[in-house]
């Protein structure tokens, strides 16, 4: 017999699972001597003020670099995207450190309502994050140490959706990076989900029985997003369709083992984007975690909480290329980048 516990999870499981349940505050490790950070706030609107670190590479520290804004995906996270069950997966740290390492400038912040920053994250959809994430951008170009036509986005999960609808409204952000990147909307990666985790439970959800059990989950997701303005939101926006609309350079990097988004889903949103590849991770998850099954109940059980080192490998790689074509486009040199 299925708990209530189960059947909340099942009902709303993309939700759920890639939620962050009960983030932990800003960490305080310390960072490479290369690099220097400073808290900082962005201020979206009179009720919404972000919080957040902003670190930079320390020489030559008169010529202005290129910039990179994290995006966080579903659940309220802070900046470094910690998970209480998992001690130690700090991704956006990780992600952060390396990209300053190689040369950029990065902003990562806590969510709305989260760590040390104001506003309501409940209620607050994806294209409430999508405009906080605008205001970030602006307040790139506004410093001294960022080139401003050189702010790239790279988001995980849901905030990749968040990168693409920024993207495709201001095209002067400079490239994309699509982490775990879903196609379609929300309604079927949930649907897909439920699939998923049923077939792999005969514990729990015999063969006979779950025609029905979906059945009835797809109608309780239907009620709940009735009244639910992040669920009914992220139910409905398609990003293949936003996609079409963007033109940016753009990598995705998705996990053959991602069991939250399947991984033939970058193949099909990269179709649709002007210019972009996507890059498959082998045994690597939805977490961006080193993962033999992707199984999101096994996550707690995982050795590595570390990013896999291929993603920021082809992450790095991706900016410095775009990087150098911009160099030499405004150089007016005919060299082919390759």
């Amino acid at each position: 017999m299925m708990g209530k516990s189960q059947w909340a999870a099942l009902v709303v499981f993309g939700a759920v699972v890639l939620a962050c349940e009960g983030c932990t505050a800003p960490s305080s490790a310390a960072r490479d001597l290369r690099t220097d950070h400073r808290e900082v706030r962005v201020e979206v609107d009179s009720a919404v003020t972000l919080a957040g670190d902003f670190a930079w590479p320390t020489a030559p520290a008169s010529v202005p670099v290129p910039a990179v804004l994290l995006l966080s995906g579903s659940g309220a996270q802070d900046r470094d995207g910690a998970r209480t069950e998992l001690p130690g997966y700090r991704p956006f740290a990780d992600i952060a450190d390396t990209l300053v390492a190689a040369g950029f400038a990065v902003l990562r912040l806590d969510d709305r309502g989260m760590g040390a920053s104001t506003g309501r994250f409940d209620g607050a959809t994806t294209e409430d994050f999508a405009r906080d994430a605008t205001a970030a951008v602006t307040w790139l170009r506004g410093q001294s140490r960022v080139q401003p036509e050189r702010i790239a986005l790279v988001g995980h999960s849901e905030g990749a959706l968040v990168a693409l609808l920024v993207a495709r409204d201001d095209p002067r952000v400079w490239a994309l990076g699509l982490l775990g990147a879903a196609s379609r909307p929300g309604r079927e990666i949930a649907r897909w989900q439920r699939a998923t985790l049923v077939a792999s439970d005969l514990t729990t959800w015999a063969p006979a029985q779950r025609a029905a059990v979906l059945a009835r989950a797809e109608s309780d997701a239907d009620a709940i997003a009735a009244t639910d303005r992040w669920l009914r939101t992220w139910f409905s926006l398609d990003p293949r369709t936003i996609a079409r609309d963007v033109r940016q350079p753009a990598v995705l990097l998705h996990g053959e083992n991602d069991r939250q988004v399947p991984v033939e889903q970058a193949d099909e949103l990269a179709a649709v984007l002007h210019e972009a590849r996507a890059v498959r991770l082998p045994h690597t998850n939805h977490l961006l975690l080193d993962d033999f099954d992707g199984d999101p109940r096994g996550y707690v059980r995982l050795d590595s909480r570390r990013v896999e080192g291929e993603i920021l490998r082809v992450l790095v790689t991706f900016l410095e290329q775009q990087n150098r074509k911009n160099r030499f486009s405004e150089g007016n040199t005919m060299k082919k980048i390759r």
